[in-house]
């Protein structure tokens, strides 16, 4: 029961370590999905669900931090056309999708979080424009480390 309670305690002081929120006119810039003439558009969004609250997830872009997400939050990249490994981590396991990003396109990739033996277990799914977009209305931007 210790090891049970001291593993417990270690995931909720783990999972806190949270990236910054941007600004709420950045939140609401990013929020207006403006496409970009010579790049491609990435988002990767959490939606805000009770489970796993207290956790952030980790997320890497080719093998590069970006910071991580929480219940509610979202990340906005602009990226030079390229094929692109977009990887969400917890204690427990990871989830990975890539992607071919062209030019003035949109992409929107949703993480989502499942139950797992020690900790939450992240998904990571491509979601059409019109659902993220939805989905998207009262997230908070977050500042990312990855820089292109």
């Amino acid at each position: 029961m210790k090891n049970f309670i001291v593993r417990l305690l270690f995931l909720f002081i783990v999972g806190c370590a949270s990236t910054s929120n941007a600004s709420d006119e950045a939140s609401n810039k990013a929020k207006q999905f403006n496409k970009v003439s010579d790049k491609g558009v990435v988002y990767i969004y959490r939606p805000n669900r009770l489970f796993a609250a207290a956790l952030s997830t980790k997320i890497k872009i080719n093998g590069l931090d970006a910071g991580g997400t929480g219940p509610g939050t979202f990340f906005r990249w602009e990226l030079k056309p390229d094929r692109y490994s977009f990887a969400a981590f917890s204690q427990e396991s990871s989830a990975v999708i890539q992607l071919d990003v062209k030019v003035n396109h949109h992409y929107f990739i949703r993480q989502d979080e499942r139950l797992g033996l020690n900790g939450n277990r992240p998904t990571l799914t491509e979601i059409n424009e019109d659902s993220a977009i939805k989905e998207m209305q009262k997230l908070k931007l977050l500042i990312s480390a990855y820089k292109n």
